[in-house]
């Protein structure tokens, strides 16, 4: 069986190999051909080829996972070591990378709260919406400052940090708060429909944005905790003893 093993692992990994390549090529084609064909038969050939794509890269990367996973396994496992003594050191990096993503989600939706904002010009929601970004982009400022590395906590800009946030936070809740009164009000309320879709879109993102904040500040606060239990994972390499040096002797 193992010998068997062996003459067919080579040839299986090669094929996974060349067949990942070429679905990823063809992923890429059926998502331009999607995005411009507009006849339903072609579209809805090239909708088939794009989700064939798909399943074709997870098929051929789950081959290679079986077929070279002893291969894989220790880089992967080394590369998980070196992540964990990162944190270690820099275990700001979680907080951070949190503000980070709640930043992408953000600016990755600008364009429905644009719409929101100009349809609805509610009392203050522009300049809510330029404070979010603002305001992210210097808190991420702070947080890289906050904690210099092998170096003390910096409490003057932690305590910056967090005002910014509460600005985040404000200017978050104010701007859902204007949506919610554009929906309920007793003259000429607006009406979710397709046409304005982008307004719920955009209250939903927000509300995920306020969560990640919170979760941010929470990150921030119980950074002490759990630098604490990295620390206690074991992340130090076993040299093997290669036997005790003769002792060497200098004479004149």
């Amino acid at each position: 069986m193992k010998k068997l093993y062996n003459k067919i692992a080579p040839v299986l990994s090669k094929i996974s190999v060349a067949g990942l390549l070429i679905t990823v090529v063809g992923l890429v084609v059926a998502s331009v051909l999607k995005k411009t064909l507009t006849e339903p038969w072609p579209l809805y050939y090239a909708s088939l080829a794009h989700l064939l794509c798909i399943y074709g890269i997870v098929l051929f990367a789950a081959v290679q996972m079986v077929f070279n996973f002893r291969a894989l396994w220790p880089a992967v496992r080394e590369a998980i070591r070196k992540a964990i003594v990162s944190l270690k050191r820099n275990p700001q990096v979680i907080p951070l990378a949190m503000l980070f993503a709640s930043f992408l989600v953000y600016s990755l939706n600008l364009t429905h709260v644009s719409n929101t904002t100009a349809l609805i010009q509610g009392k203050g929601m522009g300049l809510c919406q330029f404070c979010i970004m603002l305001f992210n982009l210097l808190s991420m400022l702070c947080m890289l400052n906050s904690f210099p590395r092998r170096k003390k906590a910096n409490i003057p800009m932690i305590i910056l940090m967090f005002v910014m946030f509460g600005i985040l936070i404000f200017c978050d809740n104010h701007y859902l708060n204007g949506i919610s009164a554009a929906l309920t009000r007793a003259e000429s309320p607006i009406k979710l429909d397709e046409s304005t879709e982008y307004i719920r879109k955009a209250f939903n993102m927000l509300a995920t944005y306020q969560t990640m904040i919170f979760i941010t500040a929470g990150l921030v606060v119980l950074m002490p905790v759990y630098s604490r239990l990295l620390k206690k994972i074991k992340t130090s390499v076993e040299v093997e003893d290669n036997g005790a040096m003769a002792e060497i002797e200098i004479s004149d």
